[in-house]
């Protein structure tokens, strides 16, 4: 027994037997980190976009629905989104003296051009780039750009990264299937 638990294939049958057993649990845990990734400081802290990768392909192998938990980092994403939006928009100028962002002044005119040039495209594309993703919102906010226009760049964005970032993992189970 104890040889079988310190096998390659005795974590595998451990794990997915953990994650079979909680499968429900996942899309908590899912729209949690997408929530965490999303929100301006706290995304310093928990890299959501690896562990989604990860997530997917267990939750895959384990039996788990892609839609479900693919909404559920989507809705957890959005709701950050519109948290950082909300400081951004209650801060405003005065968001590029608080840490972190004063540690990264360059994040704000990043930000800022990526709204004013591209709009709702620029929130769909700030969602990709990593250090820049969860102060996008917040910029968008500084700027005022209106909620009529971001909240449905935001959701579009938002499902586009939980779907790229969970998929893969999807999809390679379903390969080696």
């Amino acid at each position: 027994m104890l040889t079988t638990l310190f096998s390659a294939e005795g974590w595998t049958d451990a794990i997915l037997s953990l994650v079979g057993g909680n499968v429900h649990f996942t899309g908590l845990l899912v729209f949690v980190l997408g929530l965490a990734e999303s929100i301006a400081l706290i995304s310093l802290f928990v890299p959501s976009t690896i562990l989604f990768l990860g997530i997917g392909a267990v939750h895959s192998a384990a039996g788990g629905e892609f839609w479900p938990v693919w909404l559920s980092g989507a809705a957890g994403a959005w709701i950050g989104d519109c948290f950082s939006y909300g400081l951004g928009r209650y801060f405003k100028q005065d968001a590029g003296r608080v840490w972190p962002i004063r540690k990264f002044p360059d994040l704000i005119p990043r930000g800022q051009m990526l709204c004013e040039r591209w709009g709702i495209l620029g929130i769909v594309v700030g969602k990709f780039i990593g250090g820049l993703r969860p102060f996008v919102p917040v910029v968008a906010g500084m700027l005022s750009m209106p909620w009529a226009l971001f909240l449905p760049g935001s959701a579009v964005s938002c499902l586009i990264w939980a779907g790229a970032f969970l998929a893969p993992g999807y999809g390679i189970n379903i390969m080696l299937n």
